[in-house]
């Protein structure tokens, strides 16, 4: 699959270690021979090295580097106002292809602000090596935001292209804004060969003996062969397997189950568990460890004595599986998950590609610390399988996976099926340049201290109704601006009144200001921000607003920018075209009609109507048709109690038993027609 965005990825983006670099360290003056493109101009429009965020992609070709050289490049970047805009909606990024040999090369940023007074706060490289025909497929190898000056990141690969970006970080939030305008940047490229040049060639496994030396994994092949040369100018053999292992984190799977080991120690021998399953009890008393290290797994909580289970989605949706309940400070679970898509069978071969199938882990996510975990799988596919790892935590300075913590833990497991979604978020043209662009809702101004959205969904019909857990919807928060809560608002929707008025409200709530996170598949980061609830719908079509608050309106200004260009949500078009709903006050105007100006479009491959969809998902779980509808007392009967509810629910929802939304003549034909005793 073809990535169009770099924000795609910036759910894998690790934060190092942030310190503040002195200014001298952060020399931009440019040495003899430094490169200085063109295309490289930070706010020009369109961006002509925009690379996979432009359509078709381009690049800056910094052609090839020699084994051992170096090489300068000058550039800028940074945030940006885009042409009609008035703020900082838009970032710069810097998107360079290089050619070199075999071998380690070396990033080093060093930057300037805009005022030529100190760096950039904050610099972001990624790095993807070796990449093919099509640069935009695949992730990035190395993604790293620093305060560091220079901010230095590498990578060891085969001979080959590889990609390199530069940016800063889409942070918009008080303060920042003008620190992050563009600034200028020198990128010092260093290449230095391997020591075992069979290295860079050599096709065969680091993890399986075998009669030639070296393997394909050239740092870790580089590595191994300089503790024991033999290695890659002899063999492969059993000891270097081993070397590597220990090494470079590499992982060979194997399970000897200990004397008095649970029934699911290994991998391959999981228990099979459904969601919501009662006594689900993981005891990892003598229980061995085969899963992957913390290297390996990519989790950053070294594990032990772990336990398998394997679970279905029973839809798409959030799966979540919790130790939380029984645990305390004195059960320290670590929990992973790996995904195995339709086939659920686990063997010792395919065991070996755990680190592969590795989703997530979470550590200490109950509220206490080394305490029990949590884990939450936001995009559970529908009857797909994933195994489920659940050990103890261990200290790698004090001792191996056998420390690891021992616990008798109850596995809590639950399910929130997808409502409605409008898919992932997509980020949009704004005078040429691609921008992540959100709709203001909040108090964001004196005349403007109810600027809401009303966005359609609609509830399916798979049941009679749903009972409504979570609403996530997509956003940032614009600088000057402070959030205390996250609201939100149901509308009913229907032909006769297009727009929301007072009296199609069915719902309403609010939530302290959720800490967001990232999902990939969204082209910007940090955008999910999850709204808790706990109302039911019946299946029907409805409105939704979401909008930030704060005491004090308008003096204290609130602001959630909503994410627009969502490309599966509802399309709201009526003779003039594609539109949105948006309100200055509420009640009066209310809701009115709204576009956006000329220079803000989709995407050239996206569809123009989907440009006002607004990012959202919703929540929830089916609940049982009633047995009697109109019944509301549950007597058994329905009579002259349950005609008063009715009648005194008459327009609202509170009577409503076909899904319609509303309580009209229709239920009333449901309760006359079966008048009397309910079946059985």
């Amino acid at each position: 699959m073809r990535s169009v965005s770099l924000t795609t990825v910036l759910a894998s983006l690790a934060a190092s270690a942030l310190t503040t670099a002195a200014w001298s360290q952060c020399d931009v003056t440019p040495p003899s021979g430094t490169l200085t493109l063109d295309n490289n101009q930070c706010g020009a429009t369109p961006d002509a090295n925009g690379g996979c965020n432009a359509s078709p992609a381009v690049f800056s070709d910094l052609g090839s580097i020699g084994s051992g050289a170096t090489m300068t490049v000058a550039g800028k970047m940074g945030l940006y106002i885009p042409s009609g805009a008035t703020t900082y909606t838009t970032r710069d990024l810097d998107w360079y292809l290089v050619s070199a040999p075999a071998g380690t090369l070396q990033v080093s940023l060093t930057t300037q602000n805009s005022g030529a007074t100190g760096q950039l706060p904050n610099s972001i490289i990624f790095i993807k090596k070796n990449v093919g025909a099509d640069p935009c497929l695949g992730n990035f190898d190395v993604g790293f935001q620093s305060t560091a000056c220079p901010h230095v990141q590498s990578i060891t690969a085969a001979a080959g292209t590889h990609m390199i970006v530069v940016t800063v970080p889409f942070d918009t939030t008080a303060g920042t804004t003008t620190a992050q305008a563009c600034g200028t940047y020198l990128m010092t490229l260093t290449h230095t060969p391997l020591q075992f040049a069979v290295c860079g060639t050599s096709t065969e496994s680091c993890t399986a003996a075998h009669s030639t030396g070296g393997c394909n994994l050239p740092g870790c092949c580089d590595q191994v062969c300089s503790f024991n040369p033999l290695c890659c100018d002899i063999a492969w053999d059993q000891g270097c397997v081993d070397t590597a292992v220990d090494q470079c984190g590499l992982f060979i799977y194997s399970c000897a189950p200990p004397a008095g080991a649970p029934a699911n120690d290994c991998a391959i021998s999981s228990q099979l568990i459904t969601v919501g399953q009662q006594n689900v009890i993981a005891n990892n008393q003598n229980a061995g460890t085969d899963g992957p290290g913390p290297v390996a797994s990519a989790c950053a909580a070294a594990m032990g004595k772990d336990l398998w289970y394997t679970i279905k989605a029973p839809g798409n949706g959030a799966l979540t599986l919790t130790t939380c309940p029984t645990g305390d400070a004195t059960t320290d679970t670590v929990i992973e998950v790996y995904g195995l898509g339709l086939d659920p069978v686990m063997t010792a071969s395919r065991a070996q590609s755990l680190p592969d199938l590795f989703i997530g882990c979470v550590d200490d996510t109950c509220g206490i610390v080394a305490g029990p975990s949590a884990f939450t799988l936001i995009d559970a596919v529908q009857d797909e399988f994933y195994l489920v790892r659940i050990g103890g935590w261990y200290d790698e300075t004090a001792g191996g996976a056998n420390t690891a913590d021992v616990f008798a833990v109850t596995v809590e497991t639950s399910f929130e099926y997808v409502v409605f979604t409008t898919g992932s978020q997509h980020y949009i043209v704004a005078s040429g340049a691609n921008t992540n662009l959100g709709l203001s809702s909040g108090c964001v101004s004196a005349t403007l201290t109810q600027r809401w959205l009303a966005q359609p969904f609609s509830v399916p019909s798979t049941s009679a109704s749903w009972d409504v857990k979570r609403i996530t919807a997509k956003g940032f928060v614009p600088a000057g601006t402070t959030n205390a809560n996250l609201n939100y608002t149901v509308w009913r929707r229907n032909s006769g009144n297009p727009a929301p008025v007072a009296a199609d409200q069915l719902v309403a709530g609010s939530v302290a200001f959720p800490v967001p996170y990232d999902n990939a598949a969204d082209d910007a980061a940090t955008a999910s921000h999850d709204i808790v609830t706990n109302f039911s719908l019946n299946s029907g079509d409805y409105y939704l607003t979401v909008y930030g608050s704060s005491d004090g309106c308008p003096t204290t200004l609130s602001n959630f920018a909503w994410f627009i260009s969502a490309w599966e949500g509802i399309n709201l078009i009526d003779a003039q075209g594609a539109h949105t709903w948006r309100s200055a006050t509420f009640p009066t105007p209310g809701f009115a009609r709204y576009t956006l100006p000329a220079q803000y479009v989709q995407q050239p491959n996206a569809d123009p109507n989907d440009l006002y969809n607004t990012a959202f998902d919703i929540f929830g779980a089916p609940t049982a048709a009633p047995s009697c509808p109109a019944d509301f007392n549950n007597d058994g009967v329905r009579n002259g109690l349950d005609l008063t509810v009715m009648l005194s629910s008459w327009g609202t929802p509170a009577g409503d038993v076909n899904g319609d939304g509303t309580t009209n003549g229709l239920d009333l034909t449901v309760l006359l027609s079966g008048w009397g005793n309910c079946p059985g």
